[in-house]
């Protein structure tokens, strides 16, 4: 669990632990799936995942573009 407030964004802290998790895991086994998911799932989780989507190499705009269908 990694809480933050909606509407805010994540605190550092989060944004390292979460990138740290992605690398550990597609490192043992880069066909893994991760699932992310908060509440209501249109702030917190969207935005880890558009963090995930870029620090493995997508452009933010297609990030948001994908994320929002």
């Amino acid at each position: 669990d990694w809480p933050f407030d909606d509407g805010a964004p994540p605190p550092n802290q989060i944004v390292e632990d979460w990138i740290n998790l992605l690398k550990t895991k597609f490192r043992e086994d880069p066909k893994c799936c991760v699932a992310v998911h908060c509440v209501a799932g249109l702030g917190r989780a969207p935005v880890l995942v558009a963090l995930a989507l870029i620090e493995g190499g997508m452009k933010y705009e297609d990030a948001v573009q994908f994320i929002r269908q």
